[in-house]
């Protein structure tokens, strides 16, 4: 039963490592049992060392932000191990690029279609004057 407990509460770095998980483990609030996957691809990445040495060089209040960016960095490495994060930025500007066009294309659009309302306005209004002006000719 108690080997079952050990089991339960051991992080994934320590489960990885096969050794017993302490209470002071620098690592098992950020990688639970429950992020088995999440530490391996940090692991593959930075290491257990490299890991432990990030960590340490941030604030206490900045650790857990550190931790959720190296899990990202690995997971995207891990869907994309040439190009990395830099190939999803590659990407975002493709699409910021594509819909900077569209909006472009939708604004002068919007303008095209104010102009000829404004056209279809003043001929209308032309239109109007004219027929009176030709009334006010034959009526006399």
């Amino acid at each position: 039963m108690n080997v079952d407990m050990m089991f339960i509460t051991t992080c994934a770095a320590c489960k990885h490592q096969r050794k017993k998980c302490e209470p002071n483990c620098q690592l098992a609030p950020y990688f639970p049992s429950t992020k088995d996957e999440d530490f391996q691809n940090v692991y593959r990445l930075f290491g257990v060392n490299n890991t432990i040495k990030h960590i340490n060089s941030v604030a206490d209040d900045q650790r857990a932000k550190l931790v959720e960016t190296l899990i990202l960095e690995a997971k995207i490495r891990t869907e994309n191990p040439v190009h990395g994060c830099l190939a999803i930025e590659r990407k975002l500007r493709a699409e910021i690029e594509a819909l900077e066009k569209e909006l472009e294309m939708v604004q002068n659009n919007i303008s095209f279609c104010k102009k000829m309302s404004m056209l279809q306005m003043t001929k209308q209004h032309l239109e109007e004057e004219l027929d009176r002006s030709s009334l006010a000719l034959v009526s006399p």
